[in-house]
Order: C-alpha cells, then sequence, then structure tokens
C-alpha cells in the first residue's frame, strides 16, 4: 500500500506571489528565518518556508517530529541523503507518530505520520533553489496545497523517498524547524 502524507488543499502557497497570508515579499521572508535561524545569509545555499495553517495538532505533531529529525544533519562532499532513512517510518504508532490526513489510492484518509510530506515538499524545494542533485522524487496522486503544483515530494516508507546529492566540494548541513506555530522552515547551509 502506499501511503503519501498530505495536507488539507488551500490557495495559500509559500514563497510564490499568491502567498497573500503574509505580506512580505519572499526575500524578506528568507531574511527574518535566516535571522531567526542564526546563519549567516552568505552559508545559505537554498531556502523555502511552507505554511500549515489550518492544520490539526495531529499533523502539526509529525511535522515537527519530522523537521526535528532532519535539522543539523550534514551531508558530506558528494553524499546521498535519503529523507526515509533519516526520519524513519513514520507509520509506526510506538515510535510517536499520530494519525492525520494521508493519501492513499488518490484519496485522503487517516494514516500515521500525516504531514510528513509538507516536510519533505518544504525540503525538496530548499534543495532546488541550493542547485543539489535530486535522484529521487515522487509527486502526490492527488494536488496539494502547501507547494506549487509539481513541486510537492511524497514519500511513503519501504516504497517512495526523496534522495538528493551534495555536488560540492565542502560539507552542508540540513536546518529545519517550525517558527511562528506554522511556518515549517527549511535552510540548507554551508556547513
Amino acid at each position: 500500500m502506499l501511503i503519501a502524507a498530505v495536507a488539507p488543499v488551500t490557495p495559500v502557497f509559500a514563497n510564490t506571489p499568491t502567498d497573500q497570508a503574509n505580506p512580505l515579499s519572499p526575500e524578506e521572508i528568507r531574511e527574518k528565518y535566516v535571522d531567526k535561524m542564526d546563519l549567516k545569509s552568505e552559508d545559505v545555499l537554498g531556502f523555502y518556508y511552507t505554511t500549515m495553517k489550518g492544520s490539526s495538532d495531529a499533523r502539526v505533531h509529525n511535522i515537527k517530529k519530522a523537521a526535528k529529525r532532519l535539522n543539523g544533519e550534514m551531508l558530506d562532499p558528494h553524499e546521498t541523503f535519503s529523507y526515509n532513512q533519516t526520519v524513519g517510518n513514520s507509520n509506526l504508532a510506538d515510535e510517536g507518530w499520530r494519525q492525520a490526513g494521508v493519501i492513499v489510492g488518490g484519496q485522503l484518509v487517516d494514516g500515521y505520520g500525516g504531514g510528513i510530506c509538507q516536510v519533505s515538499s518544504t525540503l525538496f524545494n530548499a534543495v532546488t533553489d541550493a542547485k543539489m542533485t535530486v535522484t529521487e522524487r515522487h509527486s502526490h496522486s492527488k494536488r496539494v496545497g502547501y507547494v506549487p503544483v509539481g513541486m510537492d515530494a511524497t514519500v511513503a516508507y519501504g516504497f517512495m523517498d526523496l534522495q538528493f546529492v551534495n555536488p560540492f566540494d565542502f560539507q552542508v548541513k540540513i536546518k529545519a524547524k517550525v517558527y511562528d506555530g506554522d511556518k515549517v522552515v527549511i535552510a540548507i547551509v554551508r556547513a
């Protein structure tokens, strides 16, 4: 069974001119969260954020848990990163994952780990912004509302992964955190 976590479809997209929920420009948003992450702008190779407004408490819990597992991950030069290997199997209730909306066969149903695809999609966009080499990515079978069409990255442990390679000759670090209660913020930085 293929399972992909998803948020309810909403008209708000991060980092695009259609983000009516935030009056700041994408550059101002980037600067704001780079400051909050205590990073130097020149060290930030890629950045992206999404909003999880309207998400259930269980979904927010899963998103925060996945972001925490990503935060601080280091990639050596030319090393391959696996989202599933880093975040782990989100289908396991005994590891603290909660039930929230997931897409199964194009339908939204409850399943453990609902929400983690918002984190993988945010990461995918930060990685793309950093011009890293994506080696595996899958789109949802149903449209999601937290990124523009075609910019999502669904994951399902054991079936679908998000993988990319650090193409640089230096280490990079993933910084991931939820800020302001509803912003999933990910930066790829020079380590």
